[in-house]
């Protein structure tokens, strides 16, 4: 199966936004959370722009719309969570989700991708130039989820081929996906 790059791009007008306290929306690693209550993200005061689109940008990770959340429902994607938050603009919008990876896989070229800075707090790398995944380290995996992330770069997030289609036909706003780019 083919798999994407989820790639967050700005709409016109687009600002991105900032979680405010409790900060709990990470995802270093790879697991099922639960939360007593919303977290609260707000659009971030730098910016003048103040519109919205289905994927919102939040540091690392990113928001999904009702509409997003939709898709992935009827169609049982599989490999994420969506953690219900509070979006907090010119006025509060409940509708919205943080997208918690629960599978991650270990793909990446840390050489080819010149991957820098690994942390063993967040078990990865925390600076990829250019993410590249080793095609015998992929051809070994089995990979059984629609979703995932890397074990060792948390920032991007793989979809598959389904995922990607199925998000472009209900039109949704805010991303682009790219193709798996692999090492020789």
């Amino acid at each position: 199966m083919n798999y994407f790059l989820l790639f967050g791009s700005f709409e016109d007008g687009e600002g991105s936004f900032g979680e405010l306290d409790p900060k709990k929306l990470k995802f270093y690693h790879p697991d099922y959370t639960l939360h007593q209550k919303r977290s609260l993200v707000e659009v971030d005061d730098c910016y003048d722009e103040r519109g919205m689109s289905d994927f919102l940008k939040k540091g690392k990770g990113f928001l999904a719309s009702a509409k997003v959340q939709k898709v992935f429902f009827e169609h049982g994607f599989t490999g994420l969570q969506f953690l219900p938050v509070i979006v907090k603009n010119d006025t509060e919008f409940t509708d919205y989700a943080f997208i918690n990876p629960v599978v991650h896989h270990d793909l990446l070229d840390p050489i080819a991708s010149k991957a820098r800075r690994f942390s063993e707090s967040i078990g990865g790398y925390s600076s990829v130039y250019d993410p590249i995944i080793d095609r015998k380290k992929y051809n070994a995996t089995k990979i059984e989820h629609d979703c995932f992330t890397l074990s060792t770069y948390k920032s991007d997030y793989y979809v598959s081929e389904p995922v990607k289609l199925a998000l472009e036909a209900a039109g949704v706003t805010g991303v682009t996906f790219m193709p798996m780019e692999f090492s020789s």
